[in-house]
């Protein structure tokens, strides 16, 4: 249990210093100062230092404001995406005093390592947080998050033991849920580049429109009917359609039969098709950067997000008897 108690203070430290590294700097120095928790490791002392827990308020106090404001958040995160790694690695190599060469190399690596995904998963977290308009949902997370830091940090150093499989099950959760963060966060990005080019380039929607990826136009040419053409085509992300990854991106074909949405995976170019005469109704709901498109059919329905300003040349009409005689792309 011995060796589960070290491995707890190593590996909780390294962790929730890649959620707030100031904080947790400051809880180990203050707990350090005033021998508020016993038998911490005596590498620890140094965090005890006033001038140490000083800096150390002051950056958290500075952190406590900035990650209260939505896009500064961000920002913040952006400039700590080394920092708080190296952090985590410091927090680790202290705790193992004097020790050899190797050792070092990997505690170092597995700091880093640990603060790294917590910070990854704040960083997506908060990035997917800041599409909500309003800046309430901001506060509470990072309210949530000073609190986590706080608490965590102590009870690291009081309870390491448990710090370990907390530790563990947070990870567990990390991995769990990053493929779908990715997801989310390439998917604001990628809107959010969109965005920007339309600003620049009036002509980004009709560039955009004009090109479909060669592996997709190869794939549509070889599947699609003799007589089927297309008559828009653009970047989308499913969102809710049956048999494809929550917000996996999808090249959305709309022909004079059906639409058509074509994904990759497991690196294979896969296809779902919606024919026009089977849907029975479509809506959409506009964002700032993405636009929901819903279609209703009675297979199922499908809810797709679009960049905001390409959904604005989606064709109106998807009846296709109405549409067979229109000009394809």
């Amino acid at each position: 249990m011995e060796i589960i108690a070290q491995l707890g203070s190593l590996l909780g430290l390294s962790f929730i210093s890649g959620i707030n590294l100031y904080a947790t700097v400051a809880v180990v120095g203050i707990c350090s100062k005033f021998n508020l928790v016993q038998g911490l490791p005596p590498e620890l002392s140094t965090l005890g230092n006033d001038a140490v827990i000083v800096v150390a308020l002051l950056l958290y106090a500075v952190e406590f404001l900035v990650d209260k404001v939505p896009g500064l958040d961000s920002l913040w995160d952006s400039i700590h995406t080394l920092i708080r790694p190296l952090g985590g690695a410091m927090l680790a190599l202290m705790q193992v005093g004097e020790a050899s060469p190797a050792l070092e190399v990997i505690v170092f690596m597995l700091g880093a390592s640990l603060a790294s995904a917590a910070h990854m998963a704040k960083a997506g977290t908060r990035l997917i947080v800041n599409t909500s308009p309003e800046p309430f949902s901001n506060i509470v997370i990072s309210t949530g998050e000073d609190l986590a830091a706080i608490g965590f940090s102590y009870l690291t150093l009081a309870h390491p033991t448990l710090s370990f499989f907390l530790t563990l099950a947070c990870l567990a959760l990390i991995a769990f849920l990053m493929p779908l963060t990715f997801r989310i966060v390439r998917m604001l990005l990628g809107a959010m580049l969109f965005k920007m080019k339309y600003f620049v380039r009036s002509d980004a929607v009709e560039a955009s429109l004009r090109s479909m990826p060669m592996h997709y136009d190869l794939f549509f040419d070889k599947h699609k009917e003799p007589d089927e053409k297309i008559f828009w085509t653009g970047r989308g992300y499913a969102v809710r359609v049956p048999g494809v990854s929550k917000y996996a991106p999808v090249q959305v074909v709309i022909s004079s039969k059906a639409v058509h949405l074509l994904y990759k995976r497991r690196f294979r170019i896969n296809e779902k098709v919606l024919a026009l005469d089977e849907i029975r109704e479509r809506k959409h709901y506009s964002g700032f950067l993405m636009t929901r498109w819903l279609l209703r059919s009675s297979k199922g329905d499908w809810l797709i997000y679009l960049y905001q300003p390409l959904y604005a040349s989606v064709p109106q009409d998807l009846t296709p008897l109405e549409r067979v005689n229109e000009k394809a792309v």
